[in-house]
């Protein structure tokens, strides 16, 4: 996703290197005037990114320098425009777009393959075709940070407390279950269970479960069925205007070089489908004390950010979590016990087949899958030094090889290694659901990535303004909501060109 609309202003910049415990030496050592800033647009590894590159320059005697994006606000574009224009500007950066920094938005990415270093080009050679970040000539612009996918998460331990019977049988149910009528009525089931206690049966994926006959365990925390962060436009523009994007885009790059209304046009269906299910989840809300309800209070910084949603949710005040693996980092902190009994369920929503414009796609797929993708990359300043590139190119490649960059990365980061998908040593529980849809396949993809300007920006505001505001949405909202997001789509596409 985008993430300078996930993620925020800068927690910190560090240029001094501290003493840490050594992970091994990492190379020769070097002059004291070189320096290494890495800028990193992934707020929720701030402080193992920070510790690991200082950890490097210590090794190398050289300075360094870290700043962050934390999770929350949406200027990322702008504190990176100001941080590129400064007198020590990135020498590796992060991003998931061509957009605002690829070879036709600044020209900013050096292409690895026309780097002198031997090991970041094998490194760069094992990344999977379509998960590298290319242009128009075969480039390779970055090393991916992870592979990131989202749906709902679940703790099996309140579903265990929900319902009797197999809680893995029903686990898999959800997961597979392809019809929308059949999941609203699970969901108001639930809402209702957890209002008054009433019993029934209810059938998911063609097979029948019901609730436990009292309320126990954690099923007695919950406040409703899903928690999310009205605060957060990206939660609800971003992750959810990414399947109906996926119903005309096959990629990111087909988004991001489509000229005018192609494709958006095709997505009118699919876009009306999108905002009657983001209704509908957004109807059966859980909050710290109660359900919640749209309205004023639900887009308040305090109570509807990320960071409430995620202690909302491992306080078991609702069933389902909108989120993806990228929360690994912030469980550990918040209740690393609950990582071992979560899940991940794919979104549903009221696609119709007939909405699809894209070969081997139908509304089953789109509602037994989830959207899977690379979110960043380390990429390196092509106007940077020379030298400095060399020192960039020097530290990815000891980052993705040693065995210290290599702990980073898969268990302080918790991130998929893309050159090492068969590696289920890591414990971060939430990035093994991802790959495992991965490995099922087909998952879609991540056309958000590739929406032009600040399309998501302005969409995401115009929501959270006029729609999360207000508790019921008639059929016009519906309307609005398409009309607005194709007029967007085409205005942005006529200003960059297109």
């Amino acid at each position: 996703m985008k993430k300078w609309q996930k993620l925020g202003l800068g927690l910190l910049t560090v240029a001094a290197v501290t003493s840490l415990a050594a992970c091994g030496n990492a190379g020769s050592k070097s002059g004291g005037d070189d320096f290494l800033y890495v800028f990193n647009g992934k707020g929720e590894i701030a402080d193992p990114l920070k510790k690991v590159v200082e950890e490097y320059g210590k090794e190398n005697n050289i300075k360094v320098k870290t700043y962050t994006l934390s999770v929350g606000t949406t200027n990322g574009n702008e504190v990176q425009t100001t941080e590129f224009s400064s007198k020590t500007p990135p020498t590796i950066f992060s991003s998931g777009t061509l957009t605002n920094w690829g070879p036709d938005s600044g020209d900013y990415m050096q292409d690895i393959n026309k780097i002198d270093n031997a090991k970041l080009k094998k490194l760069a050679d094992e990344i999977p075709a379509a998960q590298r970040l290319t242009a128009k000539n075969g480039e390779n612009f970055g090393l991916p940070y992870n592979i990131e996918g989202y749906g709902y998460q679940v703790d099996k331990n309140v579903l265990k407390d929900l319902f009797d019977g197999d809680t893995y049988a029903l686990l898999a149910d959800l997961k597979a279950e392809p019809d929308y009528t059949s999941w609203q009525t699970f969901v108001k089931a639930v809402d209702t269970y957890i209002k008054d206690g009433t019993v029934s049966p209810v059938t998911v994926n063609g097979h029948t479960y019901t609730f436990a006959a009292e309320k126990k365990g954690l099923a007695k925390e919950l406040n409703g069925v899903f928690v999310e962060s009205g605060a957060e436009l990206w939660t609800y523009q971003n992750h959810w205007v990414s399947f109906p994007l996926n119903t005309v885009f096959e990629n990111v790059s087909a988004a991001y070089y489509a000229k005018g209304d192609e494709g958006i046009k095709d997505a009118k269906a699919a876009l009306k489908s999108k905002i009657k299910g983001l209704d509908f989840e957004y109807s059966y809300m859980a909050g710290k004390n109660g359900a919640v309800k749209r309205g004023p209070d639900f887009i308040d910084s305090a109570t509807g950010s990320y960071d409430a949603s995620l202690a909302n949710f491992v306080a078991h005040k609702g069933l389902f979590l909108k989120q993806g693996n990228w929360i690994y980092p912030n469980l550990l902190k918040l209740d690393k016990g609950i990582i071992d009994t979560m899940d991940l369920i794919p979104v549903k929503w009221p696609v119709q087949d007939s909405d699809i414009k894209i070969k081997d796609r139908d509304a089953k797929l789109f509602n037994t899958t989830i959207p899977a993708f690379v979110p960043n990359y380390f990429i390196i300043n092509k106007q940077a030094s020379k030298k400095q590139q060399e020192i960039a190119a020097d530290f990815l490649a000891w980052l993705y090889t040693s065995d210290c960059g290599k702990k980073f990365l898969k268990e302080e980061a918790g991130f998929i290694m893309y050159n090492d998908l068969k590696d289920t040593t890591s414990p971060n529980k939430l990035n093994n659901a991802v790959a495992a849809y991965v490995a099922a396949g087909p998952t879609l993809g991540n056309p958000f990535d590739g929406t032009p300007g600040s399309f998501n920006d302005t969409i995401g505001d115009f929501l959270k303004k006029n729609y999360m505001t207000k508790e019921k949405w008639t059929e016009k909202d519906y309307d609005d909501y398409v009309d607005k997001s194709v007029k967007t789509w085409v205005d942005f596409k006529e200003q960059s060109g297109q």
